[in-house]
């Protein structure tokens, strides 16, 4: 979830499920497949199609689509919690990055903070500015001549 740290992140949605996964593919089709044939032996839609279909056939494909349905339910009971679990995870870290990034950004404050004081308190016109880059030790700082004064 954190891929930015110089941003704050966004809240997690909160999804009433996830996606489907491959079982619960198959056993939506299955269910679709047998709620049609179903509906179809009980209207006898293909005219002559389903008259020799017995009645245990009939059982056994009311029993096939009960059975789908049931796994479907289970298979979104399954899939609701899971998107309850992922939220509360993604709700925690999103508390702990928020938790985290507000206090970077208060040291941060402080930090210039304490630069714009230190920047401040230098006098005036002669500001102190210290190259990192350079050793202090070696810096030669040139003496005026008094013989090239103005008298």
């Amino acid at each position: 979830m954190a891929s930015r740290w110089n941003v704050m992140q966004n809240k997690p949605k909160k999804k009433r499920r996830t996606s489907l996964d491959l079982y619960e593919f198959c056993t939506f089709i299955l269910f679709l497949s047998l709620g049609c044939v179903g509906l179809m032996i009980l209207l006898k839609l293909p005219s002559g199609t389903f008259d020799h279909v017995s009645d245990e056939r009939n059982g056994i494909i009311g029993i096939g689509f009960i059975l789908s349905g049931w796994a479907l339910i289970r298979f979104d009971a399954s899939a609701r919690k899971r998107a309850k679990e992922k939220y509360d995870y993604d709700l925690s870290e999103y508390e702990l990055i928020r938790t985290k990034f507000l206090e970077m950004e208060a040291a941060k404050l402080e930090l210039q903070k304490e630069y714009s004081i230190q920047y401040m308190a230098s006098t005036g016109n002669n500001a102190i500015i210290i190259d990192p880059g350079v050793d202090e030790s070696k810096v030669e700082v040139p003496i005026p001549d008094e013989s090239s004064s103005d008298e």
